[in-house]
């Protein structure tokens, strides 16, 4: 009698991870259906990566953050940059981008993106980085400072953090247990608590029209992108904790953006180490912000980035001032 039981268990068990994984399934279709692939794709380090160039003139590299992809970056300050020449990859396993062997450590994030540059005979940017993203561009600055004259870190992830990860990463990051939760549970409730925390990233500030349909955040409840995310997560604290070490070594011009009311990042640890680590930085916030700061200041954002592609003058601090945006440094 126990036997059966247990037999029987196993057998409903295994129904309802088929018929979640094949709900999956469905639901990966559907998400590729309504925001498929766009931009090149460019062979690298055995893989491939899917890179959207927009524009022409001085080259503007900009590197998305966690849960994300290209898109993000280009609607929020692609129309303020329409007279640059904006790469934007997907970075590695995300978006529609494959993944190379080691993906999780920033030093492979940066290869990739190097390799990117490399391919497309791009020989220096401004390198620009939003969250995460802004931990991949100060690696690639170490690694690669032949190919970054500046940096501009919008709400950067630069430091070790407390606590690491959430739960649901570490999970997701585990082997085997990790596919079988990535095939099953991001398919079935991400959807539902996705504008949660959109809401939570752009707090105190309102999320910006239509900001889901226009980035195709959902890209990343698909399995394989999923597991990406958590897996560069998982180490990431750690990763950061022997990164910062080497900020010293950065020569290029760098500025820091930073969202006041930032919960996601938290400035105390991140901008605030920037500053102390790298003494040509010069620093910014964002009242009206959190984690999106450019959304909240697209223009000031992108005078920065304008600046350091071209001739252009440094916004004076009366101007910063005047603009609302606070001075650090």
């Amino acid at each position: 009698m126990a036997r059966k039981m247990v037999f029987g268990l196993i057998s409903v068990l295994v129904i309802l991870l088929v018929g979640a994984s094949l709900f999956a399934a469905y639901s990966n279709g559907q998400i590729e259906a309504k925001w498929p692939k766009q931009g090149d794709r460019v062979a690298v380090m055995g893989t491939y990566a899917n890179v959207m160039n927009v524009g022409s003139g001085p080259n503007i590299l900009m590197v998305h953050g966690a849960s994300s992809n290209h898109r993000e970056m280009i609607a929020s300050l692609g129309n303020q940059l329409a007279d640059m020449h904006i790469i934007a990859p997907d970075r590695a396993g995300m978006g529609y981008s494959g993944r190379p062997d080691g993906a999780e450590q920033l030093g492979v994030q940066a290869q990739f993106i190097a390799a990117i540059l490399d391919a497309k005979g791009v020989k220096e940017v401004v390198a620009v980085g939003h969250s995460w993203g802004s931990a991949v561009v100060l690696r690639l600055a170490i690694d690669r400072p032949d190919l970054v004259k500046s940096l501009v870190l919008i709400a950067p992830a630069s430091h070790e953090w407390p606590g690491g990860t959430s739960l649901v990463n570490r999970i997701a990051a585990t082997p085997l247990i990790g596919d079988i939760f990535s095939w099953t549970i991001p398919s079935i409730f991400g959807p539902a608590l996705m504008p949660a925390g959109i809401e939570e990233g752009f707090n105190p500030q309102k999320v910006a029209p239509n900001y889901r349909q226009l980035v195709g955040l959902d890209l990343v409840l698909r399995p394989s992108t999923f597991r990406s995310n958590a897996r560069d997560l998982k180490i990431g604290a750690q990763e950061l904790a022997e990164q910062s070490k080497r900020y010293g070594e950065l020569k290029m011009p760098v500025t820091v953006i930073a969202g006041q009311g930032d919960k996601i990042v938290y400035n105390t640890i991140h901008a605030a180490g920037l500053v102390r680590d790298i003494a040509q930085a010069r620093s910014f916030t964002v009242p009206s912000a959190g984690h999106m700061p450019h959304w909240a200041k697209p223009d000031f954002v992108a005078s920065i980035i304008r600046a350091y592609a071209t001739a252009a003058e440094y916004p004076t601090n009366a101007a910063i001032i005047g603009d609302g945006v606070n001075i650090v440094r």
